[in-house]
Parts: C-alpha cells; sequence; structure tokens
C-alpha cells in the first residue's frame, strides 16, 4: 500500500515482523529493486536484515544514535567479523 503513491522516501518500520520465510524473501527483493529510486528507512531487529538491505545503519540504545555508518565500517569499528556480533558489542560498550 505505501508504495501506490510512487513516495520519494518510504519509512517500514518491521516490515518482515511475522512474516514465513518466502513472504520475507519477496519482501526483500521489493526493497532492493527501489535501492536508487526510494529513500528507505527501515527499523529492524534482524541484524541479517539490516546487513542485507542497508547502504548506512545508524545503532539505537535507549533512544539514542550511539553507532552509524557502513556495515563494513560498523564491523571495523568493533573488530568483529559478524554484523549481529558487531551490533551487540556496540550495545555492551553503551551499557557500561
Amino acid at each position: 500500500m505505501a508504495l501506490i503513491s510512487e513516495p520519494l522516501v518510504l519509512f517500514l518500520d518491521e516490515p518482515t515482523l511475522g512474516l514465513d520465510v518466502i513472504a520475507r524473501n519477496e519482501l526483500w527483493d521489493i526493497i532492493l529493486s527501489l535501492k536508487g529510486r526510494v529513500t528507505i528507512i527501515l527499523t529492524t531487529h534482524y541484524m541479517e536484515e539490516a546487513e542485507v538491505l542497508s547502504d548506512r545503519v545508524g545503532i539505537m540504545k535507549d533512544g539514542k544514535l550511539v553507532a552509524s555508518g557502513t556495515v563494513n565500517e560498523i564491523k571495523a569499528l568493533t573488530g568483529e567479523e559478524r554484523f549481529e556480533n558487531a551490533f551487540v558489542s556496540v550495545i555492551r560498550r553503551e551499557e557500561k
């Protein structure tokens, strides 16, 4: 429904929550097909989703932006090879 008006900016809040694997994959394909034509701001708790779909990632803790950059920049910042581990590292650093 959000794409009917052909927006320039699209906000998606947890769009794949509760979807089965096939529906999630189809939605990912749609989101990827919009790259370069639509600015998409997507919130998710799924790090794999953030890694696959995002050009840039912002990590929030307690309503504050605590890290931002590309997936590779955040992995380099934390020294982690897996993005999910990098996310956990950023959050744990903020808890100290």
